[in-house]
């Protein structure tokens, strides 16, 4: 998972660098750029009082590939590309080009086979024919923005795993994988149709191409309205915001427990759920565990830093409380083992935690950085067992059909809780690729 975005026409520096704080919360190994400069493609650490009418951005959170050290955009030649997803058949795509004869270097990161097999596809095809092929062969979760000879290419994968949106304005044509990035421009959007790409021009005339999604259902990510998603995007048109009120009301309904002194969450993404569940249940909502915000989001780390303590509590309203703390998943477990003892080491009567998701029990090769069920606290294990690893006093997870009803419609990823992926993919095989 990362964050992607562009702009092209004037004032192209100024656009990209705006959009990367609201791109931040996707990747926090860290931001690049590539600009057009005099027709050359060049990647920068920051853009600068740099001319150019055509820029990238990029912010890194590893799903293959070294943790921190391959930083997009990739630049080839004459393209460069930033890429929000993962390639789950990439090993298959270095067969291919050394099939045709390529050396392909960096064969380990799936960002890189993107690019390379991207660029032979536009050098041997025009822009249809490639768009075509690279639907028919890269299985995964893909968003792409590429500069390609002065020329801005959008793609988003056939399934709609990962979200592209285009924001207008009078300057230019931006893209970005949060609308919300888009909206504090002040330019009007609209999402990117799964299975289609889009080309712009210098002039900012837009060509689209691609039938991507013929016979191919689609499969929005669950988790990007979970947790990835900013609250104030959409995706597939639907509110993030408001499918995080619905989780919320949804374990409400289902809240056996009486005895509830206080409700809090694990901040930031799973406040909106709790503050849903509090009203729902009539019960005092406080912030009673604080985040450092300087140090990121636990779950995107890499592993040597996943440990660190991110979370502050408040003591004074914890000691003789029954507390309900509401998360919006459990993929390691790794906040929760850590947080419950010291929650109770100042005086938490109870502690009963809520998951405002099904139990994670299987890897996620289309984006989400868990692409083995080793490392997954749910994978093969009884919610009870999962309890007991944690140390709660009770622990409630949603259905499957608990988040469909959220989100509202039911064209919705579900393969890391059910096992059920859009396409079909050898599980062991594909865990072997993307063990690091």
């Amino acid at each position: 998972m990362c964050g992607i975005w562009a702009f092209s026409g004037s004032k192209a520096p100024g656009y990209v660098a705006k959009m990367a704080p609201w791109h931040m919360h996707r990747g926090q190994e860290g931001v690049s750029y590539a600009c057009n400069v005099n027709g050359v493609l060049m990647k920068l650490g920051n853009t600068g009082n740099l001319a150019s009418t055509l820029c990238l951005g990029h912010a890194r959170y590893s799903t293959s590939g070294p943790y921190g050290v391959e930083l997009q955009p990739i630049v080839l030649g004459d393209m460069a590309m930033v890429f929000n997803g993962t390639i789950a058949n990439y090993k298959e795509l270095v067969k291919i080009m050394r099939g045709w004869g390529l050396e392909v270097t960096n064969d380990h990161y799936d960002a890189w086979v993107l690019a390379m097999y991207l660029r032979h596809l536009l050098m041997r095809h025009d822009i249809d024919g490639a768009v075509r092929r690279l639907f028919t062969t890269v299985k995964g979760g893909y968003a792409i923005i590429a500069a390609w000879k002065e020329q801005l290419l959008l793609i988003r994968d056939p399934w709609g795993i990962r979200p592209l949106s285009i924001g207008f304005n009078d300057d230019g044509i931006a893209a970005a994988s949060e609308t919300s990035a888009l909206e504090v421009l002040g330019m009007r959007w609209r999402e990117l149709e799964p299975g289609r790409a889009v080309v712009i021009n210098p002039r900012g005339n837009a060509e689209v191409y691609g039938d991507g999604t013929r016979g191919v259902k689609r499969a929005y990510c669950a988790l990007e309205y979970i947790y990835f998603m900013r609250p104030d995007s959409y995706f597939n048109g639907i509110s993030v915001y408001s499918v995080r009120q619905r989780l919320g009301l949804s374990l409400a309904r289902k809240e056996p427990i009486k005895d509830i002194d206080t409700v809090t969450s694990i901040p930031e993404s799973a406040r909106v759920a709790a503050q849903s569940y509090a009203r729902a249940l009539g019960k005092p909502m406080e912030d009673l565990i604080v985040k450092n915000r300087f140090l990121g989001r636990n779950f995107i780390k890499p592993p040597m830093e996943r440990n660190q303590e991110l979370y502050g509590v408040i003591k004074e309203g914890i000691r003789g409380k029954s507390l309900v703390v509401v998360d919006d998943s459990i993929i390691r477990g790794d906040t929760l083992r850590l947080l419950i003892p010291k929650l109770r080491g100042y005086g938490a009567r109870a502690i009963h935690v809520r998951i405002s998701s099904p139990p994670i029990r299987y890897p996620c090769f289309m984006g989400m950085d868990f692409p083995t069920r080793r490392e997954l606290i749910a994978h093969g294990k009884a919610i009870e067992d999962v309890r007991k690893a944690l140390g709660s006093d009770s622990l409630i997870y949603l259905t499957v059909d608990e988040l469909l009803w959220s989100i509202g419609v039911d064209e919705v990823c579900t393969a890391c809780f059910t096992g059920n992926y859009p396409f079909n993919i050898n599980i062991d095989e594909v865990e072997g690729d993307f063990t690091r």
